[in-house]
């Protein structure tokens, strides 16, 4: 039995949205906990609370990078196939004896 891989191109127009969609969503996230404040804590709790800000900042700028990149690769997969697509449609009508 042979394996393949299929492209659903569908896939891809549905998934870019929400991974561009949830990049935006971090990355309100982190201005977000780059402006939350510590002032209405007791002072004991400060540095544990700046600790745990910058660290949950650090994790949601870099899962808003990734998620950007995944949009994009999808992107550049998604006009890659299409690309391809087009050409073998081409091709085949070339061998036909279509017009290119």
């Amino acid at each position: 039995m042979s394996q393949r891989v299929e492209y659903n191109s569908l896939a891809a127009a549905l998934m870019v949205p929400r991974w561009t969609t949830q990049a935006s969503q971090l990355r309100t996230t982190t201005s977000d906990l780059d402006a939350a404040s510590t002032s209405g804590l007791p002072d004991s709790a400060h540095g544990a609370a700046t600790t745990f800000l910058d660290l949950w900042q650090g994790i949601t700028r870099r899962a808003s990078v990734a998620a950007d990149v995944y949009a994009d690769e999808l992107r550049s997969t998604d006009t890659s196939y299409a690309d391809i697509d087009a050409e073998i449609a081409r091709r085949m009508a070339l061998l036909r004896g279509g017009a290119a």
